[in-house]
């Protein structure tokens, strides 16, 4: 097979398919599709994810570099870009790959044609630092000063290394930039809309859903539901949340869900909640207004870019903005055309067009 036709992913460690992992494996799904034999390298596979990578006629490069808080992705993922930013101890395991090399890592640092960029994990944890639970906030101050100096030296270095460099989102490329690394262009991860899509025309709305996330801000979360608005919520960090919300009246949490569970949620929503910490892009939004709901959220990061105000969601400014806007929508509602808006501006999020942006890239990088 001629090399241009081979295309080589380097990932983060491959424990789940969502969040800064769903593009690498979208765009691999989408280049096999059109005839591109694709190779995906990671530290560690988790089986359920080997096997789905079979299926799909993609082959995999297990460098089996396993985690000590494997059960923790988070801190999994912590754990292997400490590995690789201060001690070279991921890519040094890399032998020669073919083709094109698309990195979509921050725990291999391999020289590449592109690199996609989806942001230095100390501006996420600075952005939290207050969320965190005490001895998690505690480690970081004493070691933070240590990590911003390795995760701009380690940045930069894999930045240097890379022919293109493509930033997840705008304001993405403002960060990165501040890192003194130079961006070339912006592609948004995707979404299948294929899959993500409205469920019912007539939808319940007699619910809020929100996320339980590392993310999240329990405390606006905790004046939304005193306010009397009825809350679904989903995701796996129900621990930080604290007890008066685990345990309110007007709260109903699911837990991890799976996808089609969580489609039903949204399509019969009357908004998502989604108030965060830090949001370099965000798939909450975009899965949200994909399934006709619009979302309310801060006005900045990666969901200033993604919602449009008043027409596929609410922008807020501040926290008081935020809760107003929750209570008013909440008792009045929002015009319909607003759900026909989600879904047309979900459209330039899909998986197809997202793919097509890379195909041109790769065309481009390989030239």
């Amino acid at each position: 097979m001629p090399e241009r036709q081979s295309i080589t992913l380097i990932c983060d460690p491959l424990l789940s398919e969502y969040g800064p992992l769903r593009p690498a494996i979208l765009i691999a799904d989408r280049f096999k599709k059109v005839g591109k034999k694709i190779t995906i390298v990671s530290t560690t596979i988790s089986s359920k994810l080997q096997n789905k990578l079979d299926q799909m006629g993609i082959q995999t490069v297990n460098l089996q570099k396993e985690p000590f808080l494997k059960k923790n992705e988070s801190m999994a993922w912590l754990e292997e870009w400490i590995r690789e930013a201060a001690f070279c101890l991921n890519s040094n395991s890399i032998c020669k790959v073919d083709g094109t090399i698309l990195n979509f890592s921050n725990t291999l640092c391999f020289p590449s044609h592109v690199w996609y960029a989806l942001g230095p994990p100390t501006v996420t944890l600075n952005n939290m630092k207050k969320q965190l639970p005490l001895h998690y906030k505690i480690t970081y101050l004493v070691i933070s000063p240590i990590l911003k100096m390795l995760d701009k030296t380690f940045t930069r270095k894999i930045g240097d290394c890379s022919k293109y460099v493509v930033a997840g989102s705008v304001y993405l490329s403002s960060i990165y930039r501040e890192f003194g690394v130079h961006v070339n262009s912006v592609i948004y991860p995707p979404l299948d809309c294929n899959q993500f899509k409205p469920r019912t025309s007539n939808p319940s709305e007699d619910f809020v859903l929100t996320y339980f996330g590392k993310e999240a801000i329990f405390s606006l979360l905790k004046l939304v539901l005193d306010r009397g608005i009825k809350v679904k919520a989903f995701g796996g960090k129900l621990s930080l949340a604290p007890k008066k919300i685990r345990e309110h009246r007007n709260l109903d949490f699911l837990g991890k869900i799976d996808d089609a569970k969580l489609i039903d949620l949204y399509s019969h929503a009357l908004f998502t909640f989604y108030p965060f910490t830090d949001e370099p892009f965000g798939y909450i939004p975009i899965e949200s207004m994909a399934c006709g709901t619009p979302v309310l959220t801060f006005n900045k990061h990666g969901p200033k870019e993604t919602i449009k105000n008043g027409e596929t969601g609410w922008l807020a400014n501040n926290d008081s903005e935020l809760l107003k806007l929750a209570l008013r929508i909440w008792n009045n509602g929002y015009p319909k055309v607003l759900r026909k808006n989600c879904t047309a501006g979900a459209k330039k999020y899909d998986a197809d067009v997202i793919a097509d942006q890379w195909l041109k890239l790769v065309n481009d990088a390989y030239g």
